[in-house]
């Protein structure tokens, strides 16, 4: 039997392992061992707050099912329904839009509209890939492929109008981080630039490997086919500005077009195209409206004696999608874990007795894209923000330092910081008695939902265990949370507000101090 060529005989290895690979089965998860016993002088209804039930709670949050519950899309949507459905069976009063739990915000969308594709040969690709473009785009193009090399521009030719010319780009799984993001964005600037200025409509990227940072920064500034550009208000910091429209393949499309064009199924940029009388056509539509809508979701439990008064607890649930080769990021700790423990809390204040003051459980979306739910739950309340008391604020808490012994967690506003206040300070003595000591977390003031209330002059505290290897990377799964801290901080969060939701007086401003 005659020999097939090497880039055939690997698309065909590859789609053979494929079919053959069985499904896979879960592994058991570790026991986690019984929860642990309350501190002296805890609240009783602490105790319902059960590692056991984070699990379940985080597991199906970060699950691939999810895609990554980027903003506004199914997976979010999902997400909130599960959230609501949650606080409906604890019988909590809905405090969203028209008597339910969910509150809609509006936002722009830059999308892709389903007749985009690329096709060569018997391909069609319409999956795995991304469009880079600033704004609405409407393009058939088509002609034979022209082979750029990596981009650089004494590998561009001249005369690519009428042409589909093609990049090859190999990523870098160890390439990642905001540093490595920017450089990804100017790589794909730089070569839509060179693309441009030698007569090309339209530039098609191969990208191959792991794909890093040029696969990652697509999911912030890219479109993808379940994955629009998303703006709010006047926030489109995510656009992008390019000379000609760049349509970025994923591995798998990629080296279905290099085996079309013979070149290299490896990608090498030093080979050269067996069969140049390869074509294709591309027809690239790309659309803006505003009819996009996102949701937060949020419900009450009535206080007693000051029940015109509230405590926020507030978590984000959504994350930033599927990357290009179909990789979900599932934010397992960021945040499926907060929101975990705010499930959590709700069930312990729904089924232990009534604090004075009530209790406002909201879960935004659109803190990813910059903090739009808690933006426009500022600006829309639906509490009075003038009797909103505090804002107790949970994001990344599965992957705190430390043992399960000696907790190390970040809090901002710290002890250092002009608006610490006296919640701070009474939730690190509350600490103390779970084992957690803190560090500042007050580079993080900004960059969580409780900035939208702090900036409105609502005393906030925020627990975080900060950034880690994992961090917005698809490797952020919820069998590496700690369950067993996670336990012992939520605790410490629903102690803090039953406290403050019991005080006589709010929270004080204390300004900055020596200590904690």
């Amino acid at each position: 039997m005659p020999q097939l060529p090497r880039t055939a005989a690997l698309v065909l290895l590859v789609a053979a392992a494929a079919e053959a690979q069985a499904p896979e089965v879960p592994a058991p998860l570790p026991e986690l061992g019984q929860p642990a016993a309350l501190p002296d002088g805890a609240p009783p209804h602490l105790a319902k707050i059960d590692r056991a039930e984070l699990r379940t709670h985080a597991f199906w949050l970060a699950d691939d099912a999810r895609g990554g519950r980027h903003t506004a899309s199914k997976g979010q949507q999902e997400t909130a329904k599960y959230v609501a459905d949650q606080w409906k069976k604890l019988g909590l009063k809905p405090l969203g839009d028209q008597k339910g739990y969910l509150q809609y915000y509006p936002l722009k969308r830059t999308a892709l509209d389903p007749a985009t594709a690329l096709t060569f040969g018997t391909t069609k690709v319409t999956a795995d890939f991304a469009v880079l473009a600033p704004d609405a785009v409407k393009l058939a193009a088509g002609g034979k492929f022209v082979y750029c090399g990596n981009g650089a521009p004494d590998a561009i030719p001249d005369g690519l109008a009428g042409k589909l010319p093609y990049v090859v780009l190999q990523g870098n799984a160890k390439s990642t981080g905001p540093g490595n993001d920017l450089q990804a964005l100017q790589r794909y600037q730089q070569i839509a630039a060179q693309l441009g200025k030698h007569g090309a409509s339209c530039g098609i990227v191969c990208l191959l490997g792991e794909v890093g940072s040029l696969g990652n920064l697509l999911n912030y500034r890219a479109v993808l086919p379940d994955h629009p550009r998303l703006a709010f208000g006047s926030d489109d910091r995510r656009r992008i500005d390019l000379a000609v429209p760049l349509v970025v393949l994923g591995p798998k499309p990629a080296a279905l077009l290099l085996a079309h064009t013979g070149l290299d199924a490896e990608g090498t940029t030093t080979g050269k195209p067996t069969n140049d009388k390869a074509a294709g056509k591309l027809n690239l539509v790309v659309t803006q409206d505003d009819k996009a809508t996102a949701s937060n979701v949020v419900a009450v439990l009535e206080g007693t004696s000051k029940k015109n008064e509230a405590i926020v607890f507030s978590a984000h649930h959504d994350h930033v999608g599927r990357r290009l080769d179909g990789d979900a990021f599932n934010g397992a700790d960021d945040n499926a874990s907060g929101t975990a423990g705010l499930l959590e809390i709700a069930q312990a204040f729904a089924q232990g007795p009534k604090p004075e003051r009530s209790i406002v459980f909201l879960s935004v979306s659109g803190e990813e894209l910059g903090l739009w739910g808690s933006d426009w739950y500022g600006q829309h309340p639906t509490w009075p923000l003038e009797r909103i008391v505090a804002d107790i604020n949970i994001d990344m808490i599965g992957r705190a330092a430390g043992t399960a012994a000696a907790i190390e967690l970040q809090v901002t506003p710290s002890h250092q910081h002009d608006k610490y206040s006296s919640l701070v300070r009474d939730a690190v003595g509350l600490g103390a008695k779970f084992g957690v000591t803190f560090s500042s977390g007050d580079t993080y003031y900004a960059r969580s939902d409780h900035f939208n209330f702090a900036k409105r002059g609502v005393p906030v505290v925020f627990f975080c265990d900060g950034e880690h290897p994992d961090y917005h990377m698809v490797t952020d799964t919820p069998d590496r949370l700690d369950y067993v801290k996670m336990e012992a901080i939520a605790r410490l969060a629903a102690w803090t507000g039953w406290q403050a939701a019991n005080a006589k007086g709010r929270p004080q401003e204390l300004g900055k101090q020596a200590a904690w």
